[in-house]
């Protein structure tokens, strides 16, 4: 019997070492190599599979992390609608207002989201909200205000008493023909204007504060409860 070369497939007759063409080796032996027995346990050298991860049952939720708006802009809202109302109050202790108006959103959106993590820069944010939407109700109001009041409104009052304050403290012509200008129609117009501008930064401004005070005292008092 013959059999063909594995290297150059000439003809080699069985049992032959060698061929007699290239020189191969004819006889290989094929071992088998031994199965791969389990290592009993407890072998240092033993891998054992990773653990897959076990779903407590009860186990608390995560607490949020940012700021669910959902719940944010009602509470923003509600809070924002009376510190516009604090209008009635004098003017500086309105600007106090808008400090506390910040600082009472970030409680109100704690209440209804009671394991919101809430950081200071979260609660400026919370804070600006009921600030801005606490602008809107204030515009609103000082609008029907002015409208009722025929043009002649707090604001108006005010603006006016600075205007003729400046023109008493200063006798130049000049500043005096612009002190003029401003009394007029169009004048009052700008500087309602302007002061309503000032309004909107000083409603962001503060109750952002407010909102980032509000958050960091209600940090510092869920720290300080006992657990």
């Amino acid at each position: 019997m013959e059999h063909p070369c594995h290297q150059c497939a000439a003809a080699v007759e069985d049992g032959t070492a060698f061929c007699k063409h290239c020189g191969a080796p004819q006889i290989r032996v094929m071992s088998e190599e031994p199965a791969t027995q389990p290592m009993p346990p407890g072998t240092p050298d033993e891998v054992q599979p990773p653990a897959e991860p076990v779903a407590l049952e009860g186990a608390p939720a995560a607490a949020p992390v940012g700021v669910d708006w959902s719940q944010a802009v009602p509470a923003a809202a509600v809070t924002g609608f009376f510190v516009a109302l604090a209008w009635v109050i004098p003017f500086a202790g309105f600007l106090l207002w808008l400090i506390a108006g910040g600082i009472l959103g970030v409680a109100a959106y704690r209440r209804r989201v009671p394991r919101a993590i809430l950081t200071p820069g979260l609660g400026a944010r919370i804070g600006a909200v009921t600030g801005l939407l606490a602008f809107g109700v204030f515009a609103i109001i000082l609008a029907l205000e002015v409208l009722a009041s025929r043009g002649s409104g707090r604001v108006r009052q005010l603006l006016q008493q600075v205007i003729e304050q400046a023109a008493v403290r200063n006798a130049d012509p000049r500043a005096q023909q612009v002190l003029q200008q401003l009394m007029t129609p169009a004048g009052m117009a700008l500087m309602i204007t302007l002061v309503m501008v000032f309004f909107l930064a000083a409603f962001l401004a503060l109750s952002s504060l407010g909102g980032a005070l509000g958050a960091w005292l209600l940090g510092k008092s869920s720290h300080d409860r006992p657990s």
